[in-house]
């Protein structure tokens, strides 16, 4: 059986192609009368719009564009792939198709070279800076596009974090509770607003309990496994002054495990461990990954939704989505 197009309504029905097209897109251009006509025949006939030419004439390509970090990270980060399912499961129900462009964050003139190019309705961004430089582009192209993580700029951005400030707080304070006093810190990167948030937090419960802020208990690290393995090693020169230590991600709490392990230094006897982000793996690691739980595949799921009412022009209650970070206690701490 051949496949039924708008020219067969439109002989059917005795009026132009651009009607049928119109008639069957609402518009208010079209009588209602004529409307109605159109749309029983197109039912009767099982007429299925063509996705493509349906994308072309509304100069939209239904491709929606994730920006995720650069290697070494990318979706070899598990958190990024737990995202990146959420993404898709929304998007593809919705008639979308993702593309991962190959984009360094930091080198914004190759962003906005790739970005002309791809022509995607819509940007999901991860890890913000603060200043970002891509708001200022994707807002001076009329791009819809969504953070996962609060940019820090102003209201009118759309994103979806938790509150990082406030998880790692709870993360700290469960140590104290637990009865550490010398609770050390190895953090992501400082240019990243979730990597600067997160050692405020652990700032915010030394503070709050009295406990001294030391220098040597905070190790600046980068949110890679091989980042964190080796920040470790500084920690082990002082393993006798900490009995715990907080990671600003799951994935750098492995390297610090393993570097741990590789000393013969107990965990979480000697040093206990807790991460942040609640991947899958840290269930099956030995011991088990105590952990705040950033919910990634929900956070996939809602960045896309916010993205599509923007491209829908959809009014919402809110542009921003807070979720809970919960805390998850497993055998590292």
């Amino acid at each position: 059986m051949e496949e039924i197009t708008m020219s067969d309504i439109a002989k059917l029905a005795g009026v132009s192609k651009s009607t049928v097209s119109r008639a069957l897109n609402d518009d208010p251009r079209v009588n209602e009368f004529t409307k109605n006509e159109i749309k029983k025949i197109a039912k009767k006939l099982d007429y299925r719009p063509h996705k493509v030419a349906q994308a072309l004439a509304k100069k939209n390509t239904n491709i929606i564009a994730v920006v995720l970090p650069a290697f070494p990270r990318s979706v070899s980060d598990p958190f990024f792939l737990e995202f990146l399912k959420g993404i898709s499961e929304v998007a593809f129900e919705h008639g979308y198709s993702l593309t991962l462009p190959p984009v360094n964050k930091n080198d914004i003139e190759l962003f906005k070279k790739i970005f002309k190019n791809i022509k995607a309705d819509g940007v999901i961004l991860t890890e913000p800076n603060f200043n970002d430089p891509r708001v200022k582009f994707l807002k001076n192209t009329n791009t819809p596009f969504v953070f996962n993580g609060n940019p820090m700029i102003n209201e009118d951005i759309y994103w979806i974090d938790t509150d990082n400030r406030l998880a790692a707080y709870q993360a700290v304070e469960y140590l104290i509770k637990k009865g550490h006093r010398k609770i050390a810190t190895i953090t992501g990167s400082l240019e990243l607003v979730a990597g600067k948030y997160r050692l405020m937090g652990y700032l915010d419960a030394l503070n709050d309990y009295d406990l001294e802020v030391e220098d040597q208990l905070i190790i600046n690290s980068d949110f890679t496994e091989e980042g964190a393995y080796f920040s470790a090693r500084e920690l082990i020169k002082i393993k006798d002054e900490v009995s715990a230590v907080f990671v600003a991600n799951d994935l750098m709490a492995l390297g610090v495990i393993k570097a741990l392990k590789e000393a013969e230094i107990s965990i979480p006897e000697e040093i206990a461990v807790i991460g942040y982000d609640g991947i899958k793996l840290g269930e099956f690691i030995e011991p088990a990954l105590t952990t705040i739980k950033n919910p990634s595949i929900e956070k996939g799921k809602k960045a896309m939704e916010l993205l599509i009412s923007q491209i829908n022009k959809t009014d919402l209650n809110s542009r921003h989505i807070l979720l809970p970070a919960d805390l998850i206690i497993r055998e590292s701490a």
